[in-house]
């Protein structure tokens, strides 16, 4: 498989987007201009970027990135193209595909190339393209093509790429390694522990005592806007309907029962069923040996503790059950054997059965009239389901053929409801107490992923006996809520960030006087406000790994300062300043944990091959004259983003 892309980039979701575009690619399914040209936001035949001789064209580029967020999306389901645009998503995606450009052309330029054949045996290796037979699949290939609008030589150059990609990165970063000498200071600083005092400087001791004007919460509401923006919400207009209501259409007649009953006789009839324990050895002289041990008088279990074994105890068998799981032979064995004796020793696939009969049992047959209620029930719930399925297949029929929402309630006497703004999580941004119970969720995972000129969507809600239709009736982009309805928040947040400008003059002038412990003390305790007790911190780097990011900011801080320094650090939602005093940095001694050597040479090593492929990469770019079209971009993420349409 193609493995070829790794992470060239350190941006809040570049880890995340690396590991998609490597499955999508490795699908081909990825990185296509599916159109061949056609015009994208009509901006045509435009490149957003020139490699060598080669354009990444707009509608290419916007494939491409749909395709990184839909994968990424399905993580995340409350993140929507502008805020993956905001944390550089959609500038990732970019330069992914610039990577993969340029290598293949500087690949071709020295010489290297992936045949025809090599790219043939990668697209055979795609799980998606194998049928049953673990081979591949000629209908597969083309049917998924198909489904995803790709050309199949849009996919085979994208493998083609990646194949030259391979070649290069791989020889220059495998096998990396980070030598004893150099791993022992980072495996050190895991055994680090530190010592320091925390004070906290709160900007609501500083904060106005009286409300803003209401020009002063409109700028900060203006300038802050992004801290109140409430995700994509959704507005879904539904119906259910339950199996049930489909019951009066069912009707069984007594042939029907009568027929099944025939047809499952054997089942009813009278039968014999024995309770057996059994040992299984490789030869018959051993069977008759074993066996004749128990008939003179021998336990089942000392005689095959005698022979280093231990007999099985199969419960109540019938002749259908030992005939199915041994052979017919053992089976016929058993039931001429009475009650209390060792049947004749008969041969299985699996070696010669010692079976002891510990019991007989018969069962008495059952009668057509004693199993009616059960045959019925059994052809009436079949029916339904039938009946069910071919509903659901006229339905899906009718919104093929274009019936909206309100003329299959119409027809099937449904009643409609609405649904209030929800997130793709099923919260209610305006009912707090909303639960997305039943239909919900089996609608909301397929309702963010529709478009918004969408057609109703049919979904099973309880496995055989609820289903629900339904469509997006409003979107409602992400988008900060009403100044009026958040406005005390607002005036809140304003207090604290009035507040926080003069609580950072206290807390540098705390930390510049704060060169000891007693210094910190003296300083707070003497401060112009009251101000919270100070924090003694004493822990370690292991501790905090082991946390796995709940560590507290102030506490991580203590890790980056040099002994006997003071710093300052804002605080959470502008709430204040800490003043962080690291007082003694205990050091580690790795050389004596051994194990803790090898693990960090291994990670380290791994760093290194990274850091390898990111250089190498980044003077391939350079070697082939890499061009971008900063005004192209631009106009694939407004297009993707939807700020053409808000403008």
């Amino acid at each position: 498989m193609i493995t070829f892309f790794r992470s060239f980039f350190n941006s809040k979701i570049g880890v995340a987007l690396s590991l998609i575009f490597v499955a999508l690619i490795a699908v081909a399914f990825a990185a296509s201009d599916v159109t061949g040209g056609a015009s994208f936001g009509g901006v045509g035949s435009e490149s957003v970027a020139q490699i060598g001789g080669e354009d990444i064209g707009t509608g290419e580029f916007s494939t491409t990135a749909s395709n990184a967020f839909d994968q990424i999306r399905r993580q995340n389901p409350q993140l929507d193209m502008a805020a993956f645009d905001a944390q550089g998503g959609i500038d990732d995606v970019l330069e992914q595909m610039i990577g993969s450009y340029a290598t293949a052309t500087f690949a071709e330029s020295i010489g290297l190339g992936a045949s025809k054949r090599l790219v043939d045996s990668e697209i055979a290796g795609i799980q998606a393209f194998k049928g049953a037979d673990g081979r591949f699949d000629e209908t597969l290939f083309r049917n998924a093509l198909a489904q995803q609008g790709l050309t199949e030589a849009r996919v085979r150059e994208d493998i083609r790429r990646g194949l030259l990609t391979d070649q290069l990165i791989i020889p220059a970063t495998f096998g990396a390694k980070l030598s004893q000498q150099l791993a022992l200071p980072y495996a050190s600083l895991i055994l680090e522990g530190r010592e320091g005092q925390i004070a906290f400087v709160p900007s609501a001791a500083f904060a106005p005592k009286g409300n803003p004007t209401d020009a002063q919460l409109q700028k900060f509401f203006a300038d802050n806007g992004a801290r109140y923006r409430i995700p994509e919400r959704r507005v879904l207009r539904f119906a259910t309907f339950v199996t049930d209501r489909f019951r009066d259409q069912v009707k069984v007649s007594d042939a029907e029962i009568a027929a099944l009953y025939k047809k499952r006789s054997a089942e009813f009839a009278a039968t014999e069923k024995r309770d057996v324990e059994q040992l299984i050895v490789p030869t018959e002289a051993a069977a008759k040996a074993i066996a004749a041990k128990i008939n003179g008088g021998a336990s089942m279990a000392a005689a095959a503790k005698e022979a280093g074994l231990e007999p099985v105890d199969l419960g109540l068998q019938s002749r259908q059950d030992l005939a199915k799981s041994a052979s017919v032979a053992v089976a016929n064995a058993v039931f001429a054997t009475a009650a209390g004796k060792v049947a004749t020793p008969a041969r299985s696939p699996l070696g010669w059965h010692v079976v002891r009969v510990d019991s007989v049992s018969s069962i008495a047959g059952r009668s057509l009239d004693q199993v009616r209620n059960v045959l019925e029930n059994e052809i009436a719930q079949e029916k339904l389901r039938q009946t069910v399925s071919d509903f659901t297949a006229d339905l899906e029929d009718r919104i093929a053929d274009g019936a909206s929402l309100a003329d299959i309630a119409k027809d099937e006497k449904l009643e409609l409801q609405v649904s209030p703004e929800l997130l793709a999580n099923g919260q209610a941004p305006g009912k707090p107490d909303f639960a997305p119970i039943g239909a919900y969720q089996a609608m909301l995972p397929i309702a963010f992923g529709l478009e918004e000129d969408s057609g109703p969507q049919l979904v099973e809600v309880q496995q055989g006996k609820e289903f629900a239709v339904f469509e997006v009736q409003e979107i409602k982009r992400a988008a900060p809520p009403p100044l009026a309805s958040i406005r005390e928040r607002v005036a809140t947040d304003w207090a604290l960030a009035q507040g926080l400008a003069s609580a950072r003059k206290l807390a540098d002038g705390i930390a510049k006087s704060s060169r000891t412990p007693a210094a910190l003390e003296k300083a707070v305790s003497g401060a112009s406000v009251p101000l919270p007790g100070i924090e003694q911190i004493r822990t370690s780097r292991q501790t905090i790994m082991q946390q796995q990011g709940r560590v507290p900011p102030p506490v991580a801080l203590l890790f980056s300062m040099a002994e006997g320094t003071t710093k300052v650090l804002e605080g959470p939602n502008r709430t204040g300043w800490f003043v962080v005093h690291l007082t003694k940095i205990n050091r580690g001694d790795a050389s004596k944990v051994p194990e803790l050597m090898v693990a960090t040479r291994q990670q380290l090593g791994q760093v290194t091959a990274d850091e390898y492929g990111q250089q190498l990469m980044a003077a391939m770019k350079a070697e082939v004259k890499v061009q971008r079209n900063a005004a192209a971009l631009q106009r694939v993420k407004d297009q993707l983003t939807g700020r053409n349409r808000e403008n």
